[in-house]
């Protein structure tokens, strides 16, 4: 097939999770079919991110937007319906870029990732559009206001406002909706957006080589964007409440903040005893060999958090709240251990630092659920299964 693939972000590096998930199912996508990747650029993208796409993609098409225009896109925004988030990618050059691409090819699929990017294609007259949406918005923002300081709360509500009401417009204009997780699927659906599809998302397959082994040590970590809301939030948590709280009873515990952009005061937190704020790695298998358990205690989060998979994957025994576990379908004390206080958290982490072989089985149990039931290839199935009514039985790459 032919596929048009439009992102708003330049999909490489894949550290962050909106770029992380649009490269690896770009990777997929173009492993089985012709893929013509749109995205935005701006100045802080690097030639040789260019250069991996370019590898992997049958045409790429590369719209400059500054991040100066972008901002003030946005707070202009706040006056109008559409939500900030979309106001910020406006652009009639991308708009009649893709018009034209539309017109001089026989695009068998177009698929968009997330609301940003569902403007340019929404009015367009073609059979099999799909939005990948990936998380429910509104639900996501719902859950996060209420930890929202109170002098944000009122902007904060009249986006999310925009969101569920964008959100239950712009799928109506699509063949498909895409989210990733079953908790995405309710709450779309019970908010009356039609046309949903459930899709999941992959792991790196290496992880599965690393050996199950009983975690001794006391090397605990968390892995995120760390420039987002709710994984800033988390990382102030760990540090702050739950390692304090930890290094009580094992004084040498120590917590590894390992992920891209970390902001200003994530990486204050390398202050406090203990705690190494790393940034970005390069690559992901040394930090699951050296981890001694997986921590994700978001308080407001959404979809599936890749972080937990890739953990999970690895070997490594993950303790999560309530609303990351339902995202990735873990079962308590099964795959998983579930604790959403900063004691009950605390609690867990030093059961698991005393007796490391009682979890053995369980991060077992939790690869064999992450083999099972998360591969990148659900998106091009999926696809194929739409237009075609079966996905391609062989699985083999195109010619």
């Amino acid at each position: 097939m032919n596929i048009l693939f439009l992102t708003t972000r330049l999909p490489h590096p894949p550290w962050r999770g909106d770029r992380l998930l649009c490269y690896h199912v770009l990777r997929a996508l173009a492993q089985r079919h012709d893929v013509t990747l749109v995205s935005f650029t701006d100045e802080r993208d690097r030639p040789e991110s260019i250069d991996v796409l370019r590898s992997l993609a049958a045409g790429i098409h590369l719209q400059r937007l500054s991040r100066l225009r972008s901002w003030l896109q946005a707070w202009l925004g706040v006056f109008s319906h559409l939500p900030s988030q979309v106001s910020y990618y406006r652009s009639p050059a991308m708009a009649r870029r893709i018009q034209r691409l539309c017109a001089e090819n026989a695009f068998d699929a177009i698929i968009v990732f997330m609301l940003r990017g569902a403007p340019f294609v929404r009015h367009i007259p073609h059979p099999a559009k799909i939005l990948l949406l990936g998380d429910s918005f509104g639900l996501l923002m719902g859950r996060a206001s209420i930890h929202q300081p109170w002098w944000r709360r009122p902007g904060f509500e009249w986006e999310r406002r925009r969101v569920v009401a964008f959100e239950e417009s712009v799928t109506r204009d699509f063949r498909e909706t895409w989210v990733l997780s079953p908790v995405d699927l309710e709450d779309l659906q019970r908010r009356g957006c039609p046309n949903l599809g459930l899709v999941t998302i992959g792991v790196d397959e290496r992880l599965f080589d690393l050996p199950i082994r009983a975690r001794t040590g006391t090397r605990l970590t968390f892995l995120g964007n760390l420039s987002v809301p709710h994984n800033i939030d988390a990382a102030i948590v760990l540090a702050r409440r739950i390692l304090p709280l930890v290094r009580k009873v094992f004084p040498a515990a120590t917590l590894e903040l390992a992920g891209a952009d970390p902001t200003r005061v994530v990486r204050s937190l390398a202050r406090i005893a203990g705690v190494t704020v790393t940034g970005p790695l390069p690559d992901l298998v040394g930090l699951w060999e050296r981890s001694t358990l997986m921590i994700a205690p978001l308080r407001f989060s959404g979809g599936v958090q890749n972080k937990v998979l890739e953990s999970m994957a690895a070997g490594v025994p993950t303790i999560a709240t309530a609303c990351v576990a339902q995202g990735v379908r873990g079962r308590d004390r099964e795959t998983l251990i579930v604790a959403d206080s900063e004691d009950s958290i605390a609690q867990a982490v030093v059961d698991l630092l005393r007796r490391p072989g009682d979890y053995v089985e369980m991060s077992r149990l939790a690869r064999d659920h992450v083999r099972a039931h998360f591969s990148w290839d659900s998106v091009v199935d999926r696809l194929e299964v739409l237009l075609h009514g079966t996905p391609d039985p062989t699985h083999a790459a195109k010619d």
